[in-house]
């Protein structure tokens, strides 16, 4: 159920780049509840939050991916379009998690199993603490390093 969240605060700032004038971060926003839109349609139900901010990174993603593409065929335009349009999807992400919080989470998690845990049960319950606010490969790092420390 995205609609106090989120999907609120996207046609929020829909509205304001409408009247600021601001093309590109109207175009991003409504590219994104387009495709909130179309997801939920595919579903034949509203998007959980998230569903909504995983579409979120994958927009991102999609965009980091054309910008070394722009950047190869040296593209400034595209380039400086694509980083302001990343900026904006951004905004509407949680903020990430600080490399400190995510040893103390590995930590709760490794105090909360009576025996020596393995691997995948630490990183399967970290990674559902951090949902979407940390990449799996820096989860995994982390994980593994405190593993190892003892």
């Amino acid at each position: 159920m995205s609609d106090g969240g989120i999907k609120a605060r996207l046609q929020e700032a829909m509205k304001a780049a409408l009247k600021a004038r601001d093309t590109v971060r109207l175009d991003t926003v409504r590219l994104l509840l387009a495709e909130i839109r179309n997801a939920e349609i595919e579903k034949r139900a509203p998007l959980e939050e998230a569903e909504v901010l995983a579409l979120l990174r994958r927009g991102i993603k999609r965009r980091e991916e054309s910008l070394a593409y722009f950047r190869q065929g040296s593209r400034e335009d595209l380039v400086e379009r694509t980083e302001r349009e990343i900026a904006v999807i951004s905004e509407f992400l949680p903020p990430p998690v600080t490399e400190g919080e995510l040893v103390a989470i590995v930590q709760e998690v490794l105090a909360a199993f009576p025996e020596k845990p393995t691997f995948p049960q630490v990183m399967k319950e970290v990674m559902r603490r951090v949902e979407g606010r940390a990449e799996g490969r820096v989860v995994s790092e982390v994980v593994r390093k405190v593993l190892e420390a003892g």
